[in-house]
């Protein structure tokens, strides 16, 4: 990275005064909520994986193609032009018109009556959703200072547990209201299964928050009027040239660790209830609880990362991270072996702390060493390669092992305990070799002198 390229970044924001954080924390506000509402869109159909193999006679490797596959390549491929797109447009309209496409497309799916229709309605949730977090990300690092970046960045992370959490909480409630309510006539459809009116139910409130995506001021970029995108091209070369082996490094830690924690989110649901017999109704609350309990722990950590940053330790997002997954390892390999329900959950609660913040620390880090007229592109692209590799890759080999390898359903949990261990652990010597990279590649910008 030149000289040049670092001193059109210089984040005069830092000196912002208290109103416009303010303003800052709203936006965030608006984002979070959101994104809560992304992650009950994406992740219920997870609750409804029995129903609906049940009525449209699917196979554990046709529930993967729609819970993660579909959704995840298409979110991907989407995530990369909807990347640059935020970096030359407005990034609010970027966001809400992905919310309307997304809230649009899950309605659809309760309107579908095969495996096909339902398998095109995910991909259009996948395709809406793709528009939220380069923009988003980008918007948080443009209106907070560098000393607040990782703070912000997590508290955004966390609307991910807590769209998981109210997924599954409100998912349980939802799930027996539309069985109390099985056959009701809806128009255009008819009478709907319960799984239907779930997906029609879940659809519509997300295109009614995004209004609130007008109540902040853009906070601008920072970057100088007048680049050009050859400059910008320049950009992008020189920045991978330069950190190739730490960009490299980070992006097979983070799809690890996309593919164990999107593994138990799309088949944790499925495994509670055949292995321990617990229906939606039972088990939504408890992991309801779980994930609010990880993103309490999202946010202290994103806090204990930024005290360490301030104090001089330049790699403590990849250091203090190596410190988490090395410290709860144990936990995530005995998970699938716990023949307590109570000890399951309290074990997956632990390993959500590792799975859930690679987001944060990869969006902060990026903030952190790129500059700002490719940021948004960056963090597409570790979209583009742990979605497809994480949520693509990571449940459907969850369910090839099992109906493949095993040939029994029952054998879920086996399944899941090989594909998390081993993220979990190819993530650890990623993340440990890349120490090596990332404090030079900090101390290199120019802009953060002032630190």
């Amino acid at each position: 990275m030149t000289a040049q390229s670092a001193a059109r970044d210089i984040p005069a924001i830092d000196s912002q005064a208290g109103p416009h954080l303010g303003s800052a924390w709203w936006m965030v506000a608006v984002l979070f909520g959101l994104y809560v509402l992304s992650w009950v869109d994406r992740l219920i159909v997870s609750m409804l994986v029995t129903p609906i193999k049940a009525h449209l006679l699917l196979s554990d490797v046709q529930i993967s193609m729609i819970t993660s596959t579909s959704f995840a390549i298409f979110y991907a491929i989407f995530g990369l032009p909807l990347g640059w797109a935020a970096d030359r447009f407005s990034r609010r309209w970027i966001i809400f018109g992905g919310v309307v496409v997304w809230g649009i497309a899950t309605t659809a799916c309760g309107f579908a009556e095969s495996y096909e229709a339902l398998l095109i309605g995910r991909i259009f949730v996948g395709i809406g959703e793709a528009a939220l977090l380069p923009a988003a990300y980008s918007l948080i690092a443009d209106a907070f200072p560098s000393r607040l970046l990782t703070r912000a960045t997590s508290t955004f992370q966390t609307a991910g547990k807590v769209g998981s959490a109210t997924a599954f909480a409100l998912g349980g409630v939802a799930i027996a209201f539309a069985t109390a309510n099985s056959g009701i006539h809806i128009p255009f459809h008819g009478p709907a299964q319960p799984w239907q009116l779930v997906m029609m139910m879940v659809g519509v409130p997300g295109i009614l928050l995004a209004l609130l995506l007008f109540t902040f001021p853009d906070p601008g970029r920072r970057r100088t009027p007048g680049t050009t995108t050859e400059q910008q091209k320049g950009e992008i070369r020189a920045f991978v040239s330069q950190n190739w082996k730490l960009l490299g490094l980070m992006l097979i830690g983070t799809s690890c660790l996309a593919m164990c924690g999107y593994s138990m989110t799309n088949w944790v649901p499925a495994y509670i209830e055949r292995h321990f017999g617990w229906k939606p109704v039972q088990y939504g609350f408890a992991l309801s609880l779980m994930n609010i309990v990880s993103a309490v722990s999202l946010v202290v950590n994103g806090w204990i990362v930024d005290k360490l940053f301030a104090r001089g330790m330049k790699d403590a997002h990849l250091r203090f991270y190596g410190w988490l997954i090395l410290g709860f390892l144990p936990v995530v390999a005995y998970m699938f072996f716990a023949t307590n329900p109570y000890v399951f959950l309290a074990c997956y609660c632990v390993a959500q702390f590792i799975t859930v913040p690679f987001m944060v620390y990869v969006s902060s880090v990026m903030g952190l060493i790129a500059p700002a007229t490719i940021r948004s592109r960056m963090l597409a692209s570790f979209l583009f390669v742990f979605t497809i590799l994480g949520q693509g890759a990571g449940p459907a080999i969850v369910a090839a092992l099992t109906e493949y390898v095993f040939h029994d359903e029952g054998a879920l949990g086996q399944s899941l305990a090989i594909v998390v261990t081993v993220s979990s652990i190819l993530a650890l010597i990623s993340f440990r070799a890349a120490l090596r990279y990332l404090a030079p590649a900090i101390a290199s910008r120019k802009d953060l002198s002032c630190l």
